[in-house]
C-alpha cells in the first residue's frame, strides 16, 4: 500500500570536515538507492560533495550541487552548512525546493554566524526540527514553493539559539576541547560535555528568540 502523505527525510550521515564516518562504498548505496527515495535531504557541505561530486566553494558550487541532487528524485534539499568563498566567521545553509510537476524551483541561502567549540547532535537535531517544521508549514503553502525557506528559516532560528545556550553552558561549567585532540579519540564522559542543552532550552523549539531571513537565489 502506497501512502502519499509519508515523507522520507534522508540526513546522510557520511563524514565531516573531509573525512569519512563510514566505509567508502556506502556513499553509492546513499546515493543511489536512499536519495531517490527521499523527500527531504539534509547533507552537510563534505556529504554533498561526496553525493554529487562537485566540489563546494562558491554559491553557485552549491546551487548546482542541489540541481544534481534534484536529478536523483529528491524535491527538497538543504545543505545544512557550507564555508563558502573562504569564509572563517560566517557559515551558510543553501536550500533548493523543487516542483517536479512544474519546473518551477525556490533557491534560497540563510547566513549564520559560527560558533566556537565543539557541540554532538547538531545535524541530528536541525535535520528533526526542519522534518517537524516542514510538515506543518507544507498545507499552507500547498502547490505554492516557499516552505522549505520558511521551515529552514524556523528551524535555524532554533538551532542557533540552543548552540548559544550550549555554549554558555560549557564557558560556565568548564567543559573544553584540547585544539589537537582528533575527534574519534574524544573520551565519551567529554563528549557528553559538548551535548547541545535542548531538554533545558525546549521554549527555543516553539518560540526562537532568534531571527534569520532566507536570501532567494535569482
Amino acid at each position: 500500500v502506497t501512502n502519499p502523505g509519508l515523507r522520507f527525510v534522508l540526513d546522510p550521515v557520511l563524514g565531516d570536515d573531509g573525512a569519512l564516518y563510514v566505509p567508502e562504498e556506502l556513499v553509492a548505496l546513499y546515493r543511489d538507492v536512499l536519495c531517490p527515495l527521499a523527500s527531504l535531504l539534509t547533507p552537510n557541505q563534505f556529504e554533498a560533495e561526496l553525493l554529487t561530486g562537485v566540489t563546494i566553494a562558491s554559491l553557485d558550487d552549491a546551487r548546482h550541487a542541489c540541481d544534481k541532487l534534484h536529478k536523483l528524485g529528491i524535491p527538497n534539499v538543504v545543505i545544512t552548512s557550507t564555508r563558502l568563498n573562504g569564509s572563517e566567521n560566517t557559515l551558510h545553509l543553501v536550500g533548493s525546493e523543487m516542483d517536479f510537476t512544474t519546473g518551477k524551483s525556490d533557491q534560497f541561502f540563510i547566513e549564520f554566524p559560527r560558533l566556537e567549540g565543539y557541540f554532538t547532535g547538531t545535524g541530528d537535531f536541525f535535520a528533526a526540527l526542519t522534518m517537524a517544521r516542514h510538515a506543518s508549514l507544507a498545507p499552507q503553502f500547498g502547490t505554492r514553493l516557499g516552505a522549505l525557506a520558511r521551515a529552514c528559516e524556523l528551524a535555524t532560528a532554533t538551532q542557533a539559539g540552543i548552540m548559544e545556550a550550549t555554549q554558555q553552558h560549557q564557558k560556565a561549567t568548564g567543559v573544553a576541547v584540547p585544539s589537537n585532540l582528533v575527534r574519534g579519540t574524544r573520551p565519551s564522559d567529554m563528549v557528553r560535555g559538548f551535548e547541545l542543552r535542548i531538554i533545558p532550552s525546549q521554549s527555543l523549539i516553539t518560540n526562537p528568540t532568534k531571527q534569520f531571513t532566507a536570501t532567494r537565489i535569482q
